[in-house]
């Protein structure tokens, strides 16, 4: 499997204890990944440093919905191939939006359009990041977890890992999600709101399952609620068969959540204990919506904590700023939190390709009043109106 292959090829190359480069990434998600492929597909020098001992440590999640700006964000950064792959590797979309009460019973439904790939495409994580990750080599350090920085004699940054490596380059960017150390240093001011949480599941669609599930849940975009919590449920079945060379197999799957506890499910529950709760919050609904969490990969279960960052004045600090969750975090019900850190990905990488000789400083200044506009309006439509998704 590639996710191996990948371990063992990146931790070769993962020995060196400084690094120069021209930009420095820390965080290996999906938008300090495109980030890289980007600027390494316009010959601009970049390294990616992750905490993570190896790309295989973990799940990655299940589905996730890109839009138009996603999708238009990979074209631009990844190779005519690895976008071919992700077009090749996708899910099949949604085709109704429904919400319902616990029993099933619609209370409101239409369908939705079919759309070109190029406006709508569900991918994988794990497919996503593995592509992602095809090409970079030792352009991607794993087990360095960033920790701080200085400036240089010459203005330029210099890193450092706790792994005790360093390393220098003219810009640093902090790719390091909600939890971001980067912006801790830059912009301490900054506060994240905390709306809650849900439990996160997956359970494998096998020809049994297919017999029992019921439309309404089957290829929708759906909300069951209920007297107490809510719940929906995704398809992830692929458009074709295999899943692409190279990469993990995945099987055809059910992504479900459920939430509805006043504080969220509990931090550091084991997946056991998470998938017990999720159970009886939907005790007493639906058969099918009971079944869809009993039949679960209780191993797969892990719970997630819904944030969302709190507008906040841009940071003063020289060669070194923020894509995606670690600028502008935001909860997840309409699906934006992906596309924008996918959209930054790509303007980051348009303004750094472009600038003049001497002119990165104002190149990234250009690419973070851009990213502060539009990314804070995202921030504030997931945290006000959620499960309203929007196209753009």
């Amino acid at each position: 499997m590639l996710s191996r292959q990948l371990s063992a090829s990146f931790a070769a190359m993962n020995d060196a204890p400084h690094v120069d480069s021209r930009v420095l990434v820390a965080g290996a998600g999906i938008g300090g990944l495109c980030l890289a492929q980007g600027l390494r597909r316009a010959g601009v020098g970049v390294t990616v440093f992750e905490a993570d001992p190896s790309p295989a440590c973990r799940g990655q999640g299940h589905r996730i919905t890109l839009k138009s700006a996603g999708v238009q964000a990979l074209r631009s950064c990844l190779p005519p191939e690895l976008y071919a792959l992700c077009l090749a590797t996708s899910i099949r979309p949604a085709t109704t939006m429904t919400f319902t009460d616990e029993r099933l019973t619609p209370r409101f439904s239409k369908p939705i359009p079919a759309l070109p790939p190029e406006e709508h495409l569900g991918v994988n994580r794990l497919t996503l990041r593995e592509i992602l990750l095809s090409g970079l080599g030792g352009d991607v350090r794993f087990g360095a977890a960033f920790e701080s920085f200085d400036r240089t004699a010459d203005g330029r940054v210099l890193a450092r890992f706790a792994d005790g490596s360093t390393a220098t380059g003219d810009l640093l960017v902090g790719a390091d999600g909600t939890g971001s150390a980067v912006r801790r240093i830059i912009a301490p001011h900054a506060e994240l709101e905390d709306l809650g949480g849900f439990v996160y599941g997956r359970t494998t669609i096998t020809p049994g399952l297919l017999a029992w599930l019921p439309e309404v849940l089957l290829d929708s975009f759906n909300r069951v609620t209920g007297p107490v919590g809510a719940m929906s449920v995704a398809t992830c079945r692929r458009h074709t068969p295999a899943a692409g060379p190279g990469l993990t197999g995945i099987p055809d799957y059910l992504a479900w959540t459920v939430d509805g506890w006043p504080d969220g499910p509990p931090t550091g529950a084991r997946p056991e204990e998470l998938h017990r709760l999720a159970a009886e919050m939907v005790g007493g609904w639906h058969p099918a919506a009971r079944r869809v969490v009993a039949e679960a990969d209780v191993a797969a279960t892990f719970a997630v904590r819904l944030r969302s960052a709190l507008p906040f004045p841009p940071w003063q600090a020289p060669g070194v700023t923020l894509l995606g969750d670690a600028a502008h975090t935001m909860s997840p019900g309409r699906g934006e939190g992906a596309n924008i850190a996918l959209k930054d990905a790509a303007l980051l990488a348009a303004e750094i390709t472009a600038a003049r000789p001497g002119g990165l400083a104002a190149a990234v200044a250009r690419y973070e009043r851009e990213m502060f506009a539009y990314a804070f309006e995202a921030v504030a439509a997931s945290r006000d109106h959620p499960f309203a998704p929007r196209r753009r």
